[in-house]
């Protein structure tokens, strides 16, 4: 508890100067403080001394967990006798940034999320049985280029540096606290608290002013700065929209109309252009702080390339505030047919799909650099896990590194792979990672359709790593905004929750029926961040490039936190049961066009089965015969309990022999034995 400590020292000695109003939303208060006042201007929030709720939670409840000295900033898989048990696991994706942002003191003034108010979040998330934050970037990212009011997470500027902004002023405002104590602080707490933390890490792309340009501009791919603003990869005409990169479409990327323009943009890194004027202005950057790239375009009227999709002819626009990174010097042998000799450095969707198209001369400088990052945050903070962004684009043997040298820290060490398609589960298990992404977030919302459970479960089955089960992403539309009825919605949560192979995920607001995105990449448009009524303060905004704050005192959070609470205490009460999928039995009274769905499990040593049944019809009642659909090897003659029934969680018997007549859109869940 040394890093908490500092930070309990810290909030005493400010508690007392404290004057004036703290107001927070109710729902943050997961762990009974009482010194509040209310304010019927404000509903749904409380008025708190923020040091004195805080040091409350972190000596009530946090350190009051703690068990002797123990450290606990030793990640958990390094403790004696550990498994990773990945099925038996809820995610919580956290993006620090926004998910603490809140008008404190007024309503003019938006005061972001910070490490120190995230570790006041966590008993919130210990009553939904969470016990894996994901935390999107927290490190330095950069403003320049940016595609909103801040600048996105995702263009980071220097990935072995936490995101300052992150500070919380409470500890002291401009007083040089240390950003990283707090973020060491808030992983000691989730150990304490039983909770692995896994980081997003993105080696593919960085910020297009990243501080490795002063040292590694030939890391980099430039262009002229004259074409900055209309800088777009060719449009391949005899290939279809989103088509991957193979062997067999590079040829029609290298012949295509537009083919050439598009190279004539690229030049040389500023050092080959003159390494004179280079050395001026690195030492300039050094000495007067100003930032690298501006003084490169002012200088040499050149600018690091906007990334784009790996793709072919992806329709979304390039991202202008990030950049790719060169992980190979040479190209691979298909583009050397079609290039010049003397042709500058470039990239295009095959070489930005390394994991395809790689080149046989690695940089090896920068090869390092990336497979050291990991360790690195495993050294000095005691991380559990690692999700890899754009992981399926890296060359195969940097994942290899990466995973490889993480491991060689701890043994246990988690791996999530942002791999869509289930067909990859073995090579990603070869790789070296635990669980991923997969594609249910996209399933789900044809769940009225005849085949989704035929499609659900075989992918399921057929995959060697458990995926997450999440209804959505920080790059999808939210499930509240899909799923619009409370029914429609409470009946996603228990599908989501007890789906077999696959680990819960909850995405930070899916929780209190946030509809706003947090950005457009999966399955949205540009109309997609106008979901909130135009009189709403975050109307149009996204919380990847905008200052966001979620609706925290929407009244709906509440039945929702409900219902997730006891799905995860559900869940867990029959763990052994549900989260080994061998226990997994396909059933055909759920195939084709059956108005009913649902999952069984039955543990053939004991008889007991565990089953959820959905009625996925809009109008009208089903009647369920357990007889006819629960497995031939149930005993029949047993009680069945009903532990879900009529929108309550709540235990009652029911026989094989009665009928239960179920209305559109309802679930009953049950065990028998």
């Amino acid at each position: 508890m040394k890093n908490l400590s500092i930070i309990l020292e810290k909030l005493r000695s400010e508690k007392c100067n404290f004057k004036g109003n703290y107001f927070i939303p109710e729902i943050w208060n997961g762990f009974d403080y009482s010194e509040y006042s209310t304010d019927p201007a404000r509903p749904g929030e409380i008025n708190v001394n923020p040091y004195d709720f805080m040091i409350y939670c972190i000596e009530n409840y946090i350190a009051s967990k703690s068990v002797g000295n123990s450290d606990n900033l030793l990640p958990l898989g390094c403790k004696e006798n550990y498994q990773v048990e990945l099925n038996n696991n809820i995610i919580y994706s956290m993006f620090p940034r926004m998910l603490t942002s809140w008008n404190h003191f007024d309503s003019s003034q938006l005061c972001p999320g910070t490490l120190l108010k995230a570790i006041c979040f966590l008993p919130y998330l210990k009553k939904m049985n969470v016990s894996i934050i994901y935390l999107l970037p927290v490190f330095e990212y950069s403003d320049r280029y940016k595609k909103g009011e801040i600048g996105s997470p995702y263009s980071i500027r220097n990935i072995y540096k936490i995101d300052g902004k992150l500070h919380d002023d409470l500890l002291g405002e401009n007083s040089g606290f240390n950003v990283e104590t707090e973020f060491k602080a808030f992983v000691e707490a989730c150990h304490i608290l039983g909770m692995h933390v896994m980081v997003d890490f993105v080696f593919r792309t960085v910020a297009r002013d990243s501080d490795i340009i002063a040292e590694h501009p030939e890391w980099f791919y430039w262009i002229n700065l004259k074409y900055n603003d209309t800088f777009c990869v060719p449009f391949v005409e005899n290939e279809k929209e989103l088509t991957p990169i193979t062997e067999e479409v590079v040829s029609s990327l290298y012949t295509c109309s537009g083919i050439d323009q598009y190279l004539s943009q690229f030049t040389h890194n500023p050092k080959d252009l003159d390494s004179g004027k280079w050395e001026v202005i690195v030492k300039r950057h050094i000495e007067s702080g100003e930032n690298i790239l501006n003084l490169i375009e002012q200088e040499f009227g050149i600018t690091t390339a906007p990334a784009f999709p790996p793709v072919i002819n992806d329709p979304q626009p390039p991202w202008p505030d990030v950049t790719y990174l060169r992980f190979y010097l040479d190209l691979h042998n298909t583009a050397k047919q079609f290039v010049s000799h003397e042709q500058p450095p470039f990239v295009l969707p095959d070489i930005a799909k390394a994991s395809v198209c790689g080149g046989e001369i690695c940089n090896a400088g920068l090869w390092d650099y990336t497979a050291n990052v990991i360790p690195y945050f495993q050294k000095n903070f005691g991380i559990d896990g690692a999700r890899i962004d754009m992981g399926h684009a890296l060359p195969p043997q940097l994942n290899k590194d990466i995973i490889s040298k993480a491991k060689e820290i701890n043994p246990n060490f988690i791996f999530w792979s942002e791999e869509f398609d289930t067909g990859r589960s073995y090579a990603a298990k070869d790789d070296g990672f635990h669980f991923m992404t997969g594609y249910l977030w996209s399933a789900f919302k044809y769940v009225e359709t005849n085949g989704f459970y035929e499609m659900i479960t075989s992918t399921l089955l057929d995959s060697v790593l458990p995926l997450t089960s999440a209804l959505e992403t920080p790059d999808t539309p939210r499930t509240a905004f899909r799923y619009k009825e409370p029914d429609s919605l409470k009946l996603m949560i228990l599908l989501s929750c007890f789906i077999p192979n696959a680990i819960p995920m909850i995405n930070n607001g899916m929780e209190i029926v946030e509809i706003q995105p947090m950005n457009l990449g999966l399955e949205n448009t540009e109309q997609g961040r106008l979901v909130l009524d135009e009189g709403d303060p975050m109307h149009g905004k996204l919380a990847f490039f905008d200052n966001y704050r979620m609706h925290w005192t929407n009244p709906d959070g509440k039945w929702m936190q409900e219902i997730l609470i006891n799905a995860a205490d559900l869940r867990k009460r029959f763990a052994d049961l549900i989260c080994n999928k061998d226990n997994f039995l396909y059933q055909s009274a759920f195939q084709g066009d059956s108005k009913t769905i649902g999952f069984c499990y039955l543990e053939k040593s004991s008889g007991q089965c565990f089953f959820i049944v959905v009625n996925k019809d809009n109008h009208s009642d089903v009647e369920v015969n357990f007889s006819l659909i629960l497995p031939e090897q149930v005993d029949k003659s047993k009680v069945i309990n009903l532990l879900y029934k009529d929108n309550q969680f709540s235990e009652t018997t029911w026989s094989f022999k009665k009928v239960l007549s179920l209305p559109p859109k309802n679930v009953i869940i049950g065990i028998v034995g």
